[in-house]
């Protein structure tokens, strides 16, 4: 009775959601979780959003990623937003990563038709969606042909805690917390972990063209260390600019934090974003 009464609340939430903005659902395959949601917004800037969970569980439209989301940047204002649905759950790797890049592949030919900036694009992700927005960005930044390469070069990442290194991030869940390895879950028995960290880890892809990210991150964080963001620190150096969280665990930041690293992340924005 519990779950059917927390299903219901979740669907109330959903739908009062859903009724009271303008949405649009776009398709890049056939799989059901395949699908895009566009919220049209006032300007011609584009926000591409990608939800987290592992990579093995959750959705587009789970009550807490549109929260999250909302918490930063709210849907049908300024920005177009384009929120990536993909294949996710146990044993699934690496489709989360290879759906994201087609979903921008389609995303970029959808700003073009609609006639959105093509110079002002932003990727943001939570976790694995930080994930899968730093490897989307870089991997559609260099000058190299894949399949679902994108005709636009996204300007910026927003990345909350998103896992750099999968090969490291799976050893501190398997040292740390080895109940919760979801990247253990996430790989399936025929492929390694070795193999998939080296193909699909943003640090293994890192080049001089890659767009400026601004990476916000907790230091007490137990799902993806805060070594991830000082890995990538380390690296993009004057192209990155890092958000520490002291004490913040993941996304456990309190009202007071969220309120500063807004203010953060908009000057970045501004200043080293839109107007440059």
């Amino acid at each position: 009775m519990r779950f059917v009464f927390i299903s219901f609340l979740y669907f109330l939430c959903f739908s009062s959601f859903i009724h009271s903005v303008e949405l649009e659902e776009l398709s890049y395959g056939d799989h059901v979780k395949q699908k895009i949601d566009f919220y049209p917004g006032s300007s011609d800037k584009v926000l591409v959003w990608i939800h987290g969970g592992g990579w093995i569980f959750s959705g587009k439209r789970e009550t807490r990623w549109i929260r999250r989301l909302e918490r930063y940047f709210k849907v049908n204002e300024e920005l177009n937003i384009f929120s990536i649905g993909y294949r996710y759950g146990r044993n699934t790797a690496p489709q989360a990563a290879d759906d994201t890049l087609c979903a921008y592949q389609l995303i970029s030919e959808e700003i073009k038709k609609r006639g959105l900036s093509e110079d002002d694009v932003t990727l943001m992700g939570l976790s694995a969606g930080g994930h899968l927005a730093l490897l989307t960005g870089f991997k559609n930044s260099e000058d190299s042909n894949f399949s679902c390469k994108a005709s636009i070069v996204p300007k910026a990442i927003i990345n909350f805690f998103g896992i750099v290194d999968i090969e490291k991030n799976f050893n501190f869940l398997k040292e740390n917390r080895p109940f919760l390895n979801y990247i253990n879950i996430w790989i399936p028995p025929d492929k390694t972990i070795k193999e998939i960290s080296k193909e699909y880890s943003p640090i293994e892809i890192v080049h001089d063209q890659v767009p400026k990210v601004v990476t916000v991150h907790g230091t007490d964080d137990t799902l993806v260390p805060y070594s991830q963001a000082l890995l990538l620190d380390e690296t993009l150096k004057q192209n990155h600019l890092l958000i520490t969280v002291e004490g913040g665990d993941h996304w456990r930041f309190t009202d007071r934090e969220h309120t500063e690293i807004k203010k953060q992340i908009d000057a970045f924005m501004i200043n080293d974003v839109w107007i440059n």
